[in-house]
């Protein structure tokens, strides 16, 4: 087979071409404002750096492939009478997320999502050729009541994703709903806790009562790790054992295990500033609610803003990219499908810079209208 003729093969996989995206490592321009990638602004702190120095040192040494020390940590941290053993590393969430298809969903099964949702569910699915199911979410955007589903539509589901907060809506759903969907679901079962320092909200402590339960969560967002991409997932010991054995050989490097122990151990001070984040994306909201913006309560760090009939004319994140600003759009996100945009919380500087955009804006479209 020449070239050409496997590179079409290739292109039959169904699976969109990969593009790059703007980032800090990707910028458009030096004075980018960097608020579409759900990032925590703030780099690491002076432990993390230490311990990330030091671990640099012995990068000629392949790492612990099981992260022993990091689960230890990390399972102390999650409390509930977790143990290592009931906790998995991985690169990041999205690995996580992929490891969970390869390791419970068999041909003829499928995967199960409630739209609008993190869109890596879905697509990890199709890497893998196993179908997903589109479930819609209630008009505020939660989990439905499960009444509402028949259990013919959902009943070759091996895998259920449920962000919780949600992404890109940053809305919760109620526990004891929740748990009515992992009590009656036909298979595993995931509550993805991404932001679960910014909600609180957990079902960490329910592991050991569902043996289809799997938590994850991620120390991207609250502990500001998101480029050396560390995720973990909690549940009991036989499903960590079952995707420990479809895992990579060495899933997380040095130096990310060693930034991990580090920030969780400087738990004080990334609480600092998570609150402060909080307090931020509070003002943010109240200010764009102010400007006709619709706008749910959101529990992680970021909002998702529905603009004004004024602004709906204009592509938003377009003309606030046109100025520097990145945010990200949401307009043609499944369950969705309405001018919105999502967009993160930055430092003071930042989120003023949007905010004077954003009113800017507001005022010529209201003038032009």
């Amino acid at each position: 087979m020449d070239q050409k003729q496997s590179s079409n093969k290739a292109v039959g996989t169904g699976l969109p071409p990969r593009k790059a995206i703007p980032s800090f490592w990707n910028r458009m321009e030096d004075n980018n404002v960097f608020l579409h990638l759900g990032e925590n602004p703030y780099a690491p702190t002076n432990a993390v750096r230490k311990a990330i120095e030091d671990a640099a040192r012995h990068a000629n040494r392949y790492p612990d492939t099981n992260c022993g020390m990091l689960r230890e940590v990390i399972a102390e941290y999650v409390g509930y009478s977790v143990k290592p053993e009931n906790v998995i590393v991985g690169n990041g969430s999205d690995e996580l997320i992929d490891l969970a298809v390869v390791s419970f969903i068999r041909q003829g099964q499928c995967a199960a999502v409630f739209n609008p949702t993190f869109f890596v569910y879905s697509f990890a699915a199709k890497r893998h050729g196993r179908p997903t199911l589109s479930l819609s979410q209630t008009k505020d955007f939660e989990i439905p009541d499960i009444s509402t589903i028949h259990e013919d539509e959902w009943q070759n589901t091996a895998l259920m994703f449920i962000a919780n907060p949600n992404n890109p809506t940053g809305t919760l759903t109620a526990r004891e709903r929740l748990l009515e969907w992992i009590g009656k679901a036909p298979g595993i079962v995931v509550i993805d806790e991404c932001y679960f320092e910014y909600s609180g909200a957990t079902l960490v402590d329910s592991i050991f009562e569902y043996d289809n339960l799997i938590v994850f969560r991620s120390l991207s967002k609250s502990f500001g790790l998101s480029g050396l991409r560390l995720g973990y997932a909690v549940a009991n010991e036989q499903l960590i054992d079952t995707m420990a054995r479809y895992a990579l050989t060495f899933p997380v490097n040095v130096i990310a295990q060693a930034a991990g122990i580090a920030a969780i151990g400087d738990l004080p001070a990334y609480q600092e500033r998570i609150d402060e984040l909080k307090r931020s994306r509070d003002a943010m909201r109240g200010e764009l609610i102010q400007l006709g913006f619709e706008i749910p309560e959101s529990h992680t760090n970021f909002i998702l803003a529905f603009p004004p009939v004024s602004m709906q004319k204009i592509n938003l994140s377009q003309t606030l990219a046109e100025q520097g600003i990145l945010v990200s759009d949401q307009s043609s996100a499944p369950g969705i499908e309405r001018p919105a945009i999502r967009i993160a919380v930055g430092t003071p500087e930042e989120n003023q810079r949007l905010i004077a955009c954003l009113k800017e804006t507001a005022h010529r479209t209201s003038v032009n209208a």
